[in-house]
């Protein structure tokens, strides 16, 4: 895990430093953020696109978050390096100064961004929780 992390650190996939604050996977099952699970809820979604417009837009269009970018980024990644990795690079002018929640629902709305459905549970905000869940996008059309 940590030589993939730091391959992504490299490719700037991942900011720097933060290969050492990745916990390795657990080798427990792993309930995975798919088209058949869903992991959020549609108001946390709506939430985090909200939130996204308030802390997120000025410096990122959620384009730059969508199809084969995210999809080589994130797919079969743990939902908590995303999280980490927000949460500890964003907003650039304060990371960590919004809540878990909200970085929750912002990566809600991401996984929603990229067609992963809604369900009645929402994307938990606490780092135990999030490290099970795995990002598995759907395949992109042909």
């Amino acid at each position: 895990m940590r030589r993939a992390a730091l391959v992504l650190a490299c490719l700037g996939l991942l900011a720097p430093g933060l290969e050492s604050q990745v916990p390795p996977p657990r080798d427990s099952a792993r309930a995975t953020a798919s088209e058949g699970s869903p992991i959020y809820s549609s108001d946390q979604a709506r939430r985090g696109q909200s939130a996204y417009g308030k802390h997120c837009v000025n410096c990122h269009s959620p384009a730059a978050y969508t199809g084969s970018a995210f999809r080589r980024a994130w797919g079969n990644r743990s939902v908590l390096e995303l999280w980490e990795q927000i949460r500890t690079t964003m907003p650039q002018d304060g990371p960590g100064k919004l809540s878990r929640q909200q970085y929750s629902d912002i990566v809600a709305y991401l996984l929603k961004l990229n067609g992963l459905p809604a369900g009645p549970t929402e994307l938990p905000a606490d780092a135990d929780q999030l490290q099970p869940l795995v990002i598995t996008l759907p395949r992109p059309e042909d």
